[in-house]
C-alpha cells in the first residue's frame, strides 16, 4: 500500500532537516577541534605605526585556518617595548631590527628572526616653511627621534657622518618621543625636524604640513652602504618555536601568502590606513603603494655578510658602546 504524498513529503523534509542539523553539528565539532588543536601566535604590533598589516591579512584571507595557527593581535605604542613583552611571556612574535635582535640575544632574551618584515623606508621631515633643505643643515637644530638606540638612528648617525660630516647625536639637540607624538612636536615647533616612520608622514606631507628632507634609503646610498643588508625582521621567541615545530615550519609560507594578499587585495587597505589615522582615499593609496614597495624584503643567509659590513660601519662611527654588538651572529636567524 502506498503512503499518501503528504506523508512522503513530511518524511523527506524530516530527513533534510536532520541532515542539515548533523552537518551543523559536525562543522561545529570540526571548528572546536581546530580551535583546541591549533597553536596561538600572539603578534605584538605598533598599530599606529602600520605594523598590523600581516596579521590582519592572515585573518582576513583565512590563512590562520589554512595553516592551522590561531592569530592574536596585541597593540603597543613605544618602539622596543616588544622585547619586554617577549621576556614577560606576553607576546610570541613582533617586528624588530637586526641590531636590537642581536642586543637582546646578547642580554639573554631567547628570540630569533624568522622572516623579512620591511626594507629601509623611514624619513626625516620638517615643516614646509622650514629653511632646512638638506641633511647637513640639521646641524645645530632640535631633532626628534623615536629612539637613539634603534637601528634607524644609528644609521642616520653613521651615514650622516660619512656622507655629510654631521653626526646628529652630537651635532644636534635631540628630542625623544613615541612616533605619533613626534608629528605633534613638529607641528607645535618643539622640534625643527624629526626622524619619523614613513607611514606617519604620508598624511602630513599630502596635507602640506610636512616636507621630506631625506629618507633613510637615500642617506644610506649617499654614504655608500650597499649590498641589501637586513633591516626589519619578524622575530619570534625560541619558546614558541620549540613548542610548535610543525607550525614553525609553516610560518614562511604563511607570511609569503599574507604579503601576496596585501599586494593584490586593495580592499584591505582602507581599514589598515584607518589604524594610522588615514581616511583620505589618495593618502590611503599612497600608503598602500609605499608599503607594497618595502614589505617582505629579501631574507636569506647570504645577506648576513652585507649586514655585517653595515654593522662595522655603524660601530666605527657610533662606537661599540652605543651599538652594543659587533658581530652578526648567524644563529640569530632561522632560514627555511
Amino acid at each position: 500500500m502506498r503512503e499518501p504524498m503528504e506523508m512522503n513529503m513530511t518524511r523527506e523534509r524530516a530527513f533534510v532537516v536532520a541532515g542539515v542539523a548533523l552537518m551543523v553539528v559536525a562543522a561545529a565539532e570540526i571548528g572546536a577541534a581546530w580551535s583546541q588543536a591549533a597553536p596561538t601566535l600572539r603578534f605584538a604590533v605598533i598599530g599606529s605605526g602600520g605594523q598590523t598589516e600581516v596579521p590582519y591579512a592572515i585573518q582576513q584571507a583565512g590563512l590562520d585556518k589554512k595553516y592551522g595557527i590561531k592569530i592574536e593581535i596585541i597593540d603597543f605604542a613605544v618602539p622596543a617595548q616588544q622585547y619586554n613583552m617577549f621576556r614577560a611571556g606576553a607576546a610570541d612574535i613582533a617586528g624588530g631590527n637586526f641590531v636590537d635582535l642581536l642586543r637582546q640575544r646578547k642580554g639573554g632574551n631567547a628570540i630569533q628572526a624568522i622572516h623579512g618584515f620591511q626594507g629601509y623606508n623611514n624619513m626625516i621631515v620638517v615643516k614646509p616653511v622650514s629653511p632646512i633643505k638638506e641633511f647637513a643643515e640639521l646641524k645645530g637644530k632640535k631633532v626628534g627621534t623615536f629612539g637613539t638606540t634603534l637601528l634607524d638612528w644609528l644609521i642616520v648617525r653613521a651615514a650622516g657622518k660619512k656622507a655629510y660630516n654631521v653626526d646628529l647625536e652630537t651635532d644636534a639637540t635631540l628630542v625623544p618621543g613615541a612616533p605619533p607624538l613626534l608629528n605633534q612636536f613638529l607641528a607645535k615647533g618643539e622640534v625643527e625636524a624629526t626622524l619619523q616612520f614613513s607611514s606617519l608622514t604620508l598624511g602630513p606631507v599630502a596635507r602640506g604640513e610636512q616636507r621630506v628632507v631625506i629618507d633613510v634609503p637615500t642617506l644610506v646610498k649617499a654614504a655608500g652602504f650597499g649590498g641589501d643588508p637586513f633591516y626589519l625582521q619578524w622575530i619570534i621567541t625560541e619558546k614558541w618555536a620549540k613548542a610548535n615545530p610543525e607550525a614553525l615550519r609553516k610560518l614562511p609560507a604563511m607570511f609569503n601568502e599574507a604579503y601576496a594578499v596585501l599586494k593584490s587585495e586593495d580592499r584591505l587597505w582602507p581599514a589598515l590606513a584607518q589604524r594610522i589615522n588615514v581616511t583620505d582615499p589618495e593618502v590611503t593609496a599612497a600608503y598602500r603603494d609605499l608599503e607594497r614597495r618595502v614589505d617582505n624584503p629579501p631574507y636569506r643567509a647570504e645577506l648576513i655578510k652585507p649586514t655585517q659590513t653595515l654593522l662595522d660601519a655603524i660601530v666605527s662611527i657610533a662606537g661599540e658602546g652605543a651599538v652594543g654588538v659587533t658581530v652578526v651572529d648567524p644563529a640569530a636567524f632561522l632560514f627555511p
